[in-house]
């Protein structure tokens, strides 16, 4: 909540933060920072986060109210991972420098999963010294190197000293002093970036079925469709690899100049791979291309294709 108010009930802020949650990945490699949005909790009800491109996501959010009597508060927010990634989820500005008249939060932060039996894996109060970046005191938490145990979905609870959670996210104090309301940035980082997936014509113009014949030398053509959520000109070009698995780097160029292939007023990439290197076998239905975004993102297209035999051979 910010100054009494369930943020939930500010339909600018709420929007912004629906906006954010949709938006791409900056450079930086966290999503768009998204505003905290009620009702975050219980557990069950955690705020799903996007994870950017660079493998992180940023919250601005509030423990409780900014003035006034405090308020018991918890906030919840999940997120996916795989399992071996290395994770950080850190706490930044919940306690103020003195004199900034805004109000501080000592924060708990408490890592729960995989999945819906929301067993409590690590927690820190008090991060201490040396302090982080965007940290002006010991007492706003961190925990770092974790490395999550299974693919899955983590909560993460953003509470307060000395309002500690037990397995399920349950609370285990309703305790609260001067210091258990107050806003924060949460910065989750480490997570391996999902992959977004585009759409792809193969042999624009051929039809539904693109037909392939492995043993044919030459290129095929396979148009990289772009959309309000992907530009295929901005893609990096070196990284595309394509054919039966996806993993075939069998690139040869891409047009110079974007055009729209399925007139929907978006231009888009058309590239040329190899056909032999591209590895389809007879009975194969897709063709699939992988690579990266300029910003370093992942994605991945799969198109249809019929696999017809070669000339017979005498």
């Amino acid at each position: 909540m910010i100054d009494g108010e369930k943020m939930s009930n500010k339909p600018g802020i709420r929007i912004a933060a629906i906006t954010a949650f949709l938006a791409a990945s900056v450079a930086s490699g966290y999503a768009f920072a998204i505003y905290e949005v009620e009702p975050n909790e219980p557990i069950a009800s955690a705020r799903r986060l996007v994870i950017g491109s660079g493998g992180g996501a940023e919250v601005n959010g509030a423990v409780g109210v900014l003035s006034g009597p405090a308020t018991n508060d918890v906030d919840f927010f999940s997120f996916d991972g795989r399992e071996g990634d290395v994770v950080t989820v850190d706490i930044d500005g919940g306690m103020k420098t003195a004199g900034s008249g805004a109000r501080s939060v000592d924060t708990i932060l408490t890592i729960f999963g995989p999945g819906l039996t929301f067993k409590k894996l690590r927690e820190n109060d008090d991060a201490g010294y040396p302090l982080d970046p965007g940290s002006s005191h010991p007492y706003d938490s961190r925990i770092t190197n974790f490395r999550l145990p299974a693919t899955g979905t983590y909560t993460v609870a953003v509470s307060s000293y000395p309002r500690t959670l037990r397995d399920g996210g349950i609370l285990a104090s309703n305790a609260l002093n001067a210091n258990s309301n107050g806003s924060y940035t949460l910065l989750i980082s480490g997570v391996t970036p999902p992959v977004q997936q585009i759409n792809i014509e193969i042999k624009p113009g051929s039809g539904q079925l693109a037909p392939v014949n492995p043993k044919s030398k030459g290129s095929i053509p396979v148009a990289l469709l772009s959309s309000a959520e992907f530009n295929a000109l901005e893609v990096d070009q070196q990284s595309l690899t394509f054919g039966a698995t996806g993993s075939e780097a069998s690139l040869l160029r891409c047009n110079k100049d974007g055009s729209d292939v399925n007139d929907d007023g978006h231009l888009d990439l058309v590239c040329h791979f190899d056909n032999q290197t591209a590895g389809f076998e007879p009975g194969d239905l897709e063709g699939i291309v992988m690579g990266r975004t300029g910003a370093g993102g992942r994605f991945e297209g799969r198109g249809l294709l019929k696999v017809v035999p070669g000339k017979r051979q005498f």
